[in-house]
C-alpha cells in the first residue's frame, strides 16, 4: 500500500504541473520539478529500507548523473570528470534534447538501478515522459533526451562499480569482544553493526576516509571524576529531565529509517526517511526560497549529496576505528540499569555523530552556495507527524540536528562537537572542489 501511495503522489504532482497555458520548456525549467523527483526517490528509498550510508550513495550517484547532463549544455557549470578519478566526461548531445528532461531521467535511471522497487521507479520515469508528451514536447526530442540520459546514467553507474561497494557486501563483519569500552548491540532489537566496512568505499571527492579524522574520544573510564563519566552523566541527567521542546527537537531529527517497536510480546518495525533524505528535503526548500533556477538547483543537490556520501564514509571510519560504546550501554551498567534513551539507539558505534557530520557538511555546502541568510521553515517531517520548525539559517538547523542526538540519549557531547567540526571541513572541501 505504501508503495502505491508513493507512485500516486508522484503522478498527481506531475499531472498538476501540466496546464494548457504552459509549453514544455517552461514546465521542465521549473526547478521544483527536480525537487519533487528527488522527493519521489526518497519515498522509494524509505520503502526499500536502505540504511543511511547506503541511501547516501544512491543520492550522490543519482544527482551526479543529473548534474553531468545539466553541465553538458551549461555556460556556468562544468563536468566533474577532471575532479573524479576514472570518471569519463559525457559527450555533448549530438541531437536536439531537452536538457532538463534528460537531467531528470538520468537522475531516475541511476536511482532505479540502485534501488529495489523497480515498479515504483518506472512509474516515476513514465510520469516524467507523460508530462513531456502532454505539454507538447516532440517525440523526437523526448527520445533523444531519453537516450542522452541513459548515456549519463551508464557513465555514472560504470564509475560507481569501482567504489568497492560490492566487495564490502561480503567483507568481514563486526565482532563483539570483552573490551568494556567497545560498542555492543543495544535494545530492543540487539541488531548487528550496520555497514562495518563502509569506510572502505572510495569517496567521491575527499581524498580518503581519514582525511579529516577527528581527535580521539575521551578515554573510557568508570571513575566518577573522569571526563568520560561526566559525558555519560550529562546524557543521563538530560534524559531524565527532558523538556517538551527538547523532546520535540529529538523527534524532529530522529530520522530512524528502521525503528523497532515492542508491544507486549510483539516486535515490529516502522519506516522513516534517513538523515540524508531529510537534508535532500531541506535542499529543495532552500533552493525554492532562494529562487534558484533549474541548473543551480541541480548543482545544489549534487553538492549536498556528494558531501553527505563522503561524510558517511569519513564518519564510519571514525566509528569503527574507536568502536565506542553507546550511552545506553554505559548508563545501564554504571549509572541506572532501568534508564532508557528517549530515542532508539542506532545499531553502530557511537563516536562520532553521523547526523552531526552530515548535517553540518550539508549546511556548509548550502551556505557557500546561497550565503548565510538562508532562513527557512523545515516541513520535511510533516508526513511523519512532526510539526514544521523554523530556522534562522541552515547552520542553525545543523546545530539543532546535532544537539538532538544528546537530547535523544544516543550520543555524548564529544561526538556532536567533533562531528560538527568534521562536517564543516568536508562541506568546505567538497564545495571548493565543485567550484
Amino acid at each position: 500500500m505504501k508503495k502505491i501511495y508513493v507512485v500516486i503522489i508522484c503522478i498527481l504532482f506531475l499531472a498538476s504541473s501540466c496546464s494548457e497555458d504552459k509549453d514544455y520548456e517552461t514546465v521542465f525549467k521549473n526547478p521544483e520539478l527536480y525537487s519533487q523527483t528527488v522527493g519521489s526517490l526518497t519515498d522509494v528509498i524509505t520503502y526499500d529500507v536502505f540504511s543511511p550510508p547506503v541511501a547516501s550513495r544512491i543520492y550522490a550517484y543519482s544527482n551526479l548523473a543529473a548534474y553531468e547532463v545539466m553541465a553538458s549544455k551549461s555556460v556556468k557549470y562544468r563536468s566533474l570528470s577532471k575532479k573524479l578519478a576514472g570518471f569519463n566526461k559525457l559527450a555533448k548531445p549530438e541531437k536536439p534534447v531537452n536538457i532538463e528532461l534528460a537531467s531528470l531521467l538520468a537522475f531516475m535511471y541511476v536511482g532505479q538501478e540502485l534501488t529495489f522497487s523497480k515498479d515504483s521507479t518506472q512509474k516515476i520515469i513514465d510520469g516524467l515522459i507523460h508530462l513531456a508528451e502532454s505539454n507538447g514536447m516532440p517525440a523526437e526530442i523526448i527520445e533523444n533526451s531519453r537516450n542522452y540520459a541513459q548515456g549519463s546514467s551508464k557513465a555514472v553507474m560504470d564509475w560507481s562499480k569501482k567504489d568497492n561497494y560490492k566487495q564490502t557486501r561480503s567483507a568481514v563483519k563486526y565482532t563483539v569482544n570483552n573490551d568494556e569500552s567497545r560498542w555492543v548491540p543495544t535494545p530492543p532489537g540487539y541488531m548487528s553493526a550496520i555497514e562495518p566496512n563502509w569506510m572502505k568505499l572510495r569517496p567521491v571527492m575527499i581524498d580518503s576516509a581519514s582525511q579529516f579524522l577527528p581527535l580521539p574520544p575521551a578515554p573510557f573510564s568508570k571513575e566518577k571524576d573522569s571526563k568520560f563519566h561526566k559525558l555519560a552523566s550529562e546524557v543521563y541527567d538530560l534524559g531524565v529531565n527532558l523538556t517538551d521542546e527538547q523532546k520535540a527537537i529529538a523527534d524532529f531529527w530522529d530520522c530512524n529509517g528502521f525503528k523497532m517497536n515492542v508491544s507486549g510480546h510483539v516486535m515490529f518495525a516502522t519506516k522513516a526517511m534517513t538523515p540524508g533524505g531529510h537534508w535532500m528535503g531541506i535542499t529543495g526548500i532552500v533552493c525554492k526560497n532562494q529562487k534558484a533556477d533549474f541548473d543551480k538547483t541541480v548543482f545544489s543537490y549534487a553538492g549536498v549529496s556528494i558531501a553527505i556520501m563522503d561524510s558517511f564514509i569519513a564518519c564510519w571510519n571514525t566509528k569503527f576505528t574507536y568502536s565506542l560504546l553507546r550511552p545506553e550501554t554505559y548508563i545501564n551498567l554504571y549509572l541506572d540499569e532501568n534508564w532508557k534513551p528517549y530515542l532508539q539507539t542506532p545499531p553502530f558505534p557511537e563516536y562520532t555523530s553521523g547526523h552531526s557530520i552530515i548535517s553540518n557538511a550539508s549546511a556548509t555546502v548550502l551556505t557557500n552556495i546561497f550565503g548565510k541568510n538562508t532562513a527557512f521553515t523545515d516541513s520535511t517531517e510533516r508526513r511523519w507527524g512532526w510539526p514544521d520548525r523554523k530556522f534562522a539559517s541552515v547552520n542553525h538547523a545543523a546545530r539543532e540536528a546535532a544537539i538532538s542526538r544528546i537530547y535523544g540519549g544516543i550520543h555524548y557531547r564529544e561526538a556532536m562537537d567533533e562531528g560538527l567540526k568534521e562536517g564543516e571541513k568536508i562541506g568546505n572541501f567538497v564545495f571548493n572542489k565543485l567550484n
